[in-house]
């Protein structure tokens, strides 16, 4: 009688393990909703970078990658008007953490706003900052100077300001 006893409780231990296990298990993989609302917008880092390179356009901000940092002219200051497909365009430097300084820029620059989407963006000089879709590789700057998506597009200086022409162009007055 004690060996068929010890029989079904170790039955009774194995099938209790195996259920707490298959439970443990399906918690792992279950997402809720409320999950999916906290997750990390697209491009957006826990501590975005704002560093430096240099290039025909001298020395300009980049984000951690590398990608080139460009401003939109005529935005407001400490605002973003770039959405939808201005933003697939030209994605923001999005953040879920406070902004970095490498190389020369200045990290008393940086600061973030909350877009109208959410997305906390990375702002250098109270200007919202963006990448350019179409550059394909880091320190590009095929987005300067482009007119679209309603303004101009510039390459950041380490002084927060547009690069609107390489260091020692020579510009002239029309009369």
């Amino acid at each position: 009688m004690s060996s068929r006893r010890s029989g079904a409780l170790s039955v009774a231990g194995w099938v209790g393990a195996l259920t707490a296990a298959a439970l443990f298990l399906a918690g792992c993989g279950s997402t809720s909703p409320t999950q999916r609302s906290t997750a990390t917008p697209s491009g957006s880092v826990p501590a975005a970078q704002v560093s430096t390179t240099s290039g025909s356009l001298g020395v300009f901000l980049v984000d951690g990658q590398g990608r080139t940092l460009y401003v939109l002219d005529g935005e407001p200051e400490g605002t973003s008007g770039c959405y939808d497909t201005c933003a697939t365009a030209w994605p923001p430097l999005a953040t879920t953490g406070n902004p970095t300084a490498a190389g020369d820029a200045v990290a008393k620059e940086l600061s973030t706003s909350t877009r109208t989407d959410g997305i906390t963006q990375v702002l250098y000089g109270g200007h919202a900052l963006y990448t350019y879709a179409q550059d394909g590789a880091a320190g590009q700057t095929t987005g300067q100077g482009l007119t679209e998506q309603g303004g101009t597009w510039w390459v950041v200086g380490v002084d927060g300001a547009p690069i609107k022409s390489p260091p020692g162009a020579v510009t002239t007055a029309s009369s």
